[in-house]
């Protein structure tokens, strides 16, 4: 969980935070002294927030700690980190890119009035790492995936073990790892996510506000770990031996952080989504064991936490798309073994909205929702609907395609994406669209072509004129079909 919470149960709420302030403002206060009733109102309002979810009361936190660092520059890194971990928290919500750069811009100016390699200065970098993660969410775009890892690993060194915020970056450094995992498949980083999430469930005391999401985290650790089973497979062939003990481990480990997690808002979406996910997960392998009544069952509890966790979820934030994407599987499993037509209704619904919703703010979930989609609908025959899902899955790739740096990140992206190009040409050509199927089927590799064509115009005067005259036209003809493509 992200959230950061340095304060106490005995503080006080906003109201009286607030009358203290004008208290002080009265009498003149200033300097550190105001700073810290600022803090406390800052802290006070953030609590309320996690409490009921409203917006106003993290833009009165920010308030609070931007002026608590306007009165005491001696202590500015403090009070800018927690104005950057605030603006955070907005972000989580509003899928506002102006907040995620307020609060990267925040943590990095926090980071550099540290004294490096101390503990304020590791807290410092470990917001910058939530700013970088967050927005490697919104682009895709793994250097800033790889640069949070390696900030993360540094500030995790720059803590003792017994230090408040260790579990929250030892934690937080896991998922990282996992994240890359998912996108770069090295066992290194799988193993590394495990043992991180594993150790911060350890090292967390007991009391501490954030356990919740700790058990969280290591609970994605093991679901992913439990998938690894299945190289180059989501889940395993039927009558395949399934071990189950990390996906059931995972589900304990779910269930525990919504029993434990203090707030009523902050976290509880997504605690209910991955125990959705990891229900789901069960029930397929399950029903791949033949065990079906179980895996029906399985279902149908999936369906609970994953309805309950879109509802919590606005309809602006940047996870939206990605809960939506899970809530349609599971619905789409519960069709598939129904058949009933109301689960094909709210399945084909969940998918649309997740892919709609994803283009903006979150490009890869969109990828993964028209994939889903897609293979789905193809198993139906329903080829209108593969349209559209590529439709979507076209618009998302060329988006986190465009956002990478390097050549290796871009690649990536393609192979992720390239391979949906067949299921989305089949589509058109049995809606009687041939040279529309044809086109689609080589977008794939003539964006990789386009970035070629940058590369080699100062070979062409060494080639024959005939040659040179042969590659204009190839150019000409890639560019037309990726301005006519969309």
């Amino acid at each position: 969980m992200r959230p950061e919470d340095t304060h106490g149960v005995g503080d006080p709420d906003p109201e009286e935070a607030e009358a203290a302030l004008r208290r002080a403002d009265a009498l003149g206060v200033g300097g550190p002294e105001l700073a810290d009733r600022l803090d406390a109102a800052g802290s006070a309002y953030r609590r309320r927030f996690w409490d009921a979810g409203d917006l106003q009361d993290l833009h009165k936190a920010v308030g609070r700690y931007r002026r608590a660092a306007r009165a005491d520059p001696a202590r500015r890194a403090v009070w800018t980190n927690e104005t950057a971990v605030a603006l955070t928290d907005l972000y989580d919500l509003t899928g506002d890119l102006g907040d995620l750069a307020a609060a990267r811009e925040a943590a990095e100016e926090a980071t550099d009035a540290a004294e490096e390699g101390s503990p304020q200065w590791a807290r410092c970098a470990a917001t910058l790492v939530l700013c970088l993660w967050n927005r490697y969410d919104a682009t895709g775009a793994l250097g800033d995936l790889e640069a949070a890892i390696e900030v993360g690993t540094r500030a995790l060194g720059a803590l003792p073990r017994t230090d408040a915020a260790w579990a929250r970056v030892c934690s937080n450094v896991g998922m990282l790892h996992m994240d890359r995992y998912e996108r770069l498949r090295e066992d290194d980083d799988l193993q590394a996510s495990v043992r991180l999430s594993r150790e911060a469930v350890d090292a967390a005391l007991e009391d501490d506000p954030e356990l919740g999401g700790w058990w969280n985290n290591l609970g994605n650790a093991l679901l992913t770990r439990f998938g690894a089973q299945f190289p180059d497979r989501a889940l395993p062939r039927p009558g395949e031996h399934v071990d189950l003990t990390d996906v059931d481990a995972a589900v304990a480990a779910y269930e525990t952080a919504l029993r434990i997690s203090r707030w009523k808002f902050a976290g509880r979406p997504t605690f209910l989504v991955n125990l959705g996910n990891a229900r789901a997960d069960r029930a397929e392998a399950l029903r791949l064991a033949g065990r079906r009544e179980e895996a029906v069952a399985a279902l149908r509890e999936a369906v609970v936490p994953l309805t309950e966790a879109v509802s919590l979820t606005p309809r602006t934030a940047p996870y939206r798309a990605s809960r939506l994407n899970v809530l349609g599987e599971a619905r789409r499993a519960l069709a598939d073994e129904t058949g009933a037509a109301d689960e094909i209704d709210t399945a084909r619904a969940a998918f649309r909205e997740a892919c709609g919703t994803g283009l903006d703010i979150a490009p890869e979930m969109t990828v993964g929702a028209a994939d889903n989609w897609i293979r789905w609908a193809t198993r139906r025959a329903a080829w209108e609907e593969v349209g559209e899902a590529d439709g979507y899955l076209l618009r998302a790739a060329r988006a986190l395609h465009e956002a990478q740096a390097v050549r290796r990140h871009r690649e990536a992206w393609l192979v992720a994406s390239h391979g949906l190009a067949h299921e989305g040409a089949y589509a058109l050509a049995r809606l009687g669209r041939a040279e529309a199927a044809a086109v689609r089927l080589e977008r794939g590799r003539a964006v990789l072509l386009s970035e070629e064509l940058a590369l080699v115009p100062a070979l062409l005067d060494r080639l024959p004129r005939h040659f040179q005259d042969r590659y204009t036209a190839a150019v000409r003809r890639v560019q037309e079909a990726l301005r006519d493509g969309g």
